[in-house]
């Protein structure tokens, strides 16, 4: 049968939903809170919606659900707040939704010293860890240290807070850690936190580092984008894109003890110069997000030394490039994680994996901001470029085994052909069919998110072509693609309508590099060897 015939009845070229789903995927559900919209979804691997909540507000970037079902998300207060914060990842509200979609509790985390933003977490007890600013003015700033600038901006530093929610909109504070409790300062002997080297407090935040670039003095000083608590260590992690770090601190300490030395950092990694211990070449991490432990543990014990984070790669030396890296903590010694007296930073020196794993990475794969990642159940990895609004998942050979592309703008969902385009995610989280929060519920789906989609399942149409056996990357893409080919054999590319666009021949080790002259839509590139046919679908948006 020609490409002509099969693909007739589509009248329309795909560029949004559904693009792969193989065999090789982890079969479950997933979280979608697309960033311009007020709804979040529950999608098969299909894309087809299970469950949808509607909120009066726009997502404040992160969103969970619970083991009972129930949605937790954050919320943009937007402009009737009088909180003194406005900056990228603005929150202040959060929301929790019954499975049915009745909203059963809120709680505003906003005022003129503190604001929520981007993400929480939800905690073993129920509890939630609030990620939010701490405001502290100019003229505090220098009386604890800093030098002075011509900006005379105040400093918003990272604040972790502990709520045990309550009735309809209560929440009493249990906990709290600040950042402003951890300075150290070389400027002047006189003013607290004083320390004659930076190198000396490694576990401690130099007032004074600024990150390089135009808003090196902007308020926002850390810019900290993601938590995680591990429970079996009780420990949390965090992620500060502006100092180009993640850290750990300790949570088994009272708030008392939180703002002594005991609170200090227990762990760092990514941007040693910031506590004097190493110089912009060894810096590691980019402006990352989504710092998560993942519990590979025999057991699922929890105590694991392996940490999974978004590199976006912005800035890096050789060129804008994401990755998402594995890293291996040190042992715990004595309850916190030991670095050596002197210039040694903090251990690892680098990552244990990558993806991608070539040491060349490829300037195709790049998000410039917000995108996450997860260790699946089944040892793949779920990775989102959020500003494309793309998520696929890998596994550990790195073939891309599902693919989606959220169809959801500030406009509503995107009709099947059209370009999304304001289509973000600030990340992609999948469920695993036996997660608690489905027992007993009904997991029927319904219709894809996209308006007028030929899809309607995963089993017909483009998806039945798709195969492991040929993998094209970056796929979506914007520019050209590209495809290694393992063995001789002959190569097509042709429309969605099954004309003929090009075709060539392959050798072993052979790597095709085109695109940049097709206009956006859907291809078909057919690869022959040995009386083997195989098709891959590809998307140039």
């Amino acid at each position: 049968m020609s490409l002509s015939s099969l693909y007739a009845i589509h009248a329309q070229n795909q560029t949004v939903g559904n693009l792969t789903n193989s065999s090789q995927a982890m079969e479950g559900y997933n979280l979608l809170a697309p960033q311009s919209s007020f709804n979040t979804y529950l999608i098969d691997n299909c894309g087809r919606v299970v469950q949808e909540w509607v909120s009066e507000y726009r997502i404040g970037l992160s969103a969970y659900l619970l083991d009972d079902g129930s949605l937790m998300r954050t919320a943009q207060l937007g402009p009737a707040t009088t909180s003194s914060f406005s900056g990228g990842g603005t929150g202040g509200r959060l929301e929790k939704f019954n499975w049915e979609g009745d909203l059963t509790w809120t709680f505003v985390w906003a005022d003129s010293v503190q604001q929520q933003h981007h993400d929480i977490e939800i905690m073993p007890n129920g509890n939630i860890l609030i990620l939010a600013w701490e405001y502290h003015s100019y003229e505090e700033a220098l009386l604890s240290g800093k030098t002075p600038n011509t900006e005379n901006n105040p400093i918003w530093c990272c604040q972790i807070t502990e709520i045990e929610p309550y009735g309809e909109n209560g929440g009493d504070v249990i906990w709290q850690w600040s950042a402003w409790d951890h300075l150290v300062q070389n400027t002047d002997s006189l003013l607290p936190h004083f320390s004659a080297s930076i190198s000396d407090a490694p576990r401690r935040f130099d007032i004074n580092y600024i990150s390089p670039g135009p808003n090196a003095l902007n308020p926002d000083w850390m810019h900290c984008n993601a938590i995680d608590y591990n429970s079996s260590l009780d420990q949390i992690i965090i992620s500060s894109a502006k100092f180009n770090e993640i850290f750990i601190i300790p949570h088994h300490l009272t708030t008392q003890e939180t703002a002594t030395f005991s609170g200090d950092l227990l762990w760092r990694y990514g941007n040693p110069s910031t506590y004097g211990r190493g110089t912009i070449e060894d810096k590691k991490l980019f402006f990352q997000h989504d710092c998560q432990w993942i519990d590979d543990t025999e057991g699922g014990s929890g105590q694991s030394s392996k940490i999974l984070v978004f590199n976006n790669g912005r800035n890096r030396p050789q060129g804008n490039r994401s990755s998402v890296e594995e890293i291996h903590t040190p042992n715990l010694q004595y309850g916190t994680y030991p670095v050596e007296d002197g210039t040694s930073p903090f251990m690892p020196e680098t990552y244990s994996w990558r993806y991608p794993e070539a040491e060349e990475l490829d300037d195709l794969f790049y998000a410039q901001q917000i995108s996450g990642a997860s260790r699946l159940g089944n040892g793949n990895t779920l990775i989102c470029n959020g500003p494309s609004g793309y998520g696929f998942e890998v596994t550990p050979e790195e073939d891309i085994v599902w693919e989606y592309i959220n169809p959801v703008t500030a406009f509503g969902p995107t009709t099947q052909g059209n370009d999304a385009g304001n289509n973000s995610l600030f990340r992609l989280q999948r469920y695993a069919v036996e997660f608690p929060g489905f027992i007993d519920r009904d997991m029927t789906p319904g219709d894809v998110l996209e308006v007028d989609s030929w899809i309607d399942n995963c089993t017909s149409g483009m998806g039945s072509f798709e195969t492991g056996e040929l993998v094209a990357y970056p796929n979506p893409f914007n520019d050209v693609f590209r495809v290694t080919f393992q063995e001789k054999g002959n190569w097509k590319l042709h429309s969605l309508e099954g004309k003929l666009i090009e075709q060539g021949w392959s050798h072993s080790g052979y790597m095709l590099e085109i695109g940049g002259d097709l206009r956006k839509g859907c291809y078909i590139l057919q690869y022959e060897n040995r009386g083997k046919t195989v098709f891959k679908t590809l998307i140039k948006i």
